[in-house]
């Protein structure tokens, strides 16, 4: 039988003496690679599974004999018997041609980990460019050979079997790519550390960096972290190299060639590689985690704030309510004049305030109930500006529309959204300056991608006093004022907790003395 096997020896002389090198290596590793890959194949499905150790074990002792031979240039009549040994073995087992390329192509991943150790960064494609040419071209010629057995039961499923070879192609080649993926498309950078330099980075690692790959080799590691936590990672790194805990994971701040700052966790393992121990390990950018946990502990305190303001809503609002109907009849049967008077009258304005204060603290500390409607975005604009209509008039401020004709309809709680973006304009009413001579408040409208997803995102701009800096990280604590004489502090919470309800976001923008922005952001589809 011709085998397909048959070659010209395609190394180059100076490819040579690695391979060479490589494959001493292999044999003298024997009977682990076929332990290893006599277990992996427990893995590709549950035929396998049923087979005993001992009889994987013999199939796997003959896949190596295969590579081995096929990789030395050995006799190929004696590849061949081998071959034909192994497809007997399986198809006595009940396994099929799928089943039998997948377990030998398992060969690629067993023998992977003793490049890592034993090889630098440099040699290790040519070595891995051997590995898979052979292994490719010994699965195709199982192929053949099955193909053959089968001949005569295949004649009559010709277009079948065209489909089920493009198939294992497929197959093939989705292996190739995923084998790739594991060192250059992984969403962690991958990196090896020597002596405090990095001497292998995959693609993932240069991005997280801002470096190029050959920037990154036989950089120093301190200059990939943050000065502040530097003495943290090398405290771990050299705990590692001394042995005192081969395996560690740790978060610090990376620095990339900007010199920006990212939160970064590492998980880190030591190995042996080239005879020398090194770190191997994954980092992971964990911006975004720990905006979630911090979103999560303020949704806690939020949820606290709530039950507490829910408690003494309760306990005041009695003997308020008492108070404010005995002032009331005082007010009616004592027939006061001048200060007393006033005096009388300011408790019960007092008392009214407080009332309402009281119903805006039950109202923010109760969970919102949304009931959706397809609504208009221009309706619900002019639903509020119709509303502010008179104080618009009477303050004489300029009111400039300018909405996108092209909005769709949103998924909304249209009365939800018309309180949110009426204290949104209260507050831009209030900050326009009386002095000012040129108060202007404009409302925009537009559809904005962010992160992938689409938003319609609704602007209300004003050209009032602006917001000083220093208030800016309390701006949605409920309670904080500033500047308000009569303000309970809860009109942009009640604005946060409507959009987050919604799966949106607000955005403030502000300048002092130059006016203040806030963007409102809805999804478009609140279920993308």
């Amino acid at each position: 039988m011709e085998t397909q096997l048959k070659r010209k020896n395609c190394l180059a002389q100076s490819d040579h003496k690695i391979v060479e090198d490589f494959l001493n290596c292999v044999k003298k590793n024997r009977n682990t690679i076929i332990r290893k890959l006599a277990i992996s194949a427990r893995e590709i499905s549950s035929t396998y599974n049923k087979i005993t150790m001992s009889n994987l074990i013999e199939s796997a002792a003959i896949a190596f004999e295969i590579f081995y031979s096929s990789s030395t240039g050995d006799d190929y009549n004696s590849i061949d018997n081998y071959i034909e040994a192994l497809i007997t073995n399986c198809k006595s087992k009940g396994l099929s041609l799928t089943e039998l390329q997948q377990s030998f192509s398992n060969l690629r991943y067993v023998l992977f980990p003793i490049i890592v150790e034993r090889y630098e960064s440099n040699k290790i494609p040519e070595i891995l460019a051997h590995i898979n040419r052979e292994i490719d071209r010994i699965i195709f010629h199982i192929s053949a050979r099955c193909q053959q057995d089968y001949d005569q039961e295949i004649k009559d499923h010709a277009h079948k079997l065209k489909i089920e070879v493009q198939k294992r192609t497929s197959e093939l080649e989705e292996s190739r790519r995923n084998y790739q993926i594991l060192f250059e498309e992984i969403s962690d950078g991958c990196f090896v550390n020597k002596k405090g330099k990095i001497i292998f980075a995959n693609k993932t690692f240069c991005e997280m960096h801002g470096y190029s790959h050959e920037e990154l080799i036989g950089k120093e590691c301190q200059q990939l972290v943050a000065e502040d936590t530097r003495s943290i990672v090398m405290d771990h790194f050299k705990k590692q190299i001394k042995g005192e805990i081969p395996y560690n994971h740790y978060i610090y701040c990376r620095q990339d060639k900007q010199g920006q700052r990212f939160p970064t966790e590492n998980k880190v393992k030591l190995i042996q590689y080239n005879g020398e121990s090194v770190v191997l390990g994954l980092c992971s950018d964990i911006t975004e985690r720990l905006k979630l946990e911090e979103k999560a502990r303020q949704q806690d305190r939020l949820a606290i704030i709530g039950k507490l303001t829910t408690s003494i809503a309760h306990e005041i609002r009695n003997p308020l309510s008492a108070i404010k109907v005995n002032v009331e009849l005082l007010l009616e049967k004592l027939n006061l004049q001048g200060n007393d008077l006033r005096r009388l009258q300011i408790a019960s304005e007092q008392l009214i305030r407080l009332e309402n204060i009281i119903s805006q603290m039950r109202k923010f500390a109760t969970p919102l109930k949304l009931k959706y409607t397809s609504t208009s975005v221009h309706e619900i604009i002019d639903n509020v500006i119709e509303l502010f209509e008179q104080s618009i008039k009477e303050n004489h401020v300029l009111l400039v529309k300018n909405l996108d004709p092209n909005l769709p309809n949103i998924m909304i709680d249209k009365e939800k959204t018309l309180q949110a973006i009426d204290n949104v304009l209260t507050n831009a009413l209030e900050a326009l300056n009386k002095n000012n001579n040129h108060k202007k408040i404009r409302f925009e409208a537009k559809k904005e991608m962010y992160h992938s997803k689409e938003y319609v995102k609704i602007s209300i701009t004003d050209s009032g006093v602006g917001i000083n800096p220093n208030d800016k990280k309390n701006m949605f604590d409920p309670f904080f004022t500033s500047g308000k004489k009569d303000g309970v502090g809860l009109g942009l919470p009640i604005v946060k907790k409507i959009l987050d309800a919604h799966h949106g976001r607000i955005q403030i923008e502000s300048e002092k003395e130059k006016g203040t922005s806030v963007n409102l952001f809805i999804p478009v589809d609140m279920y993308s």
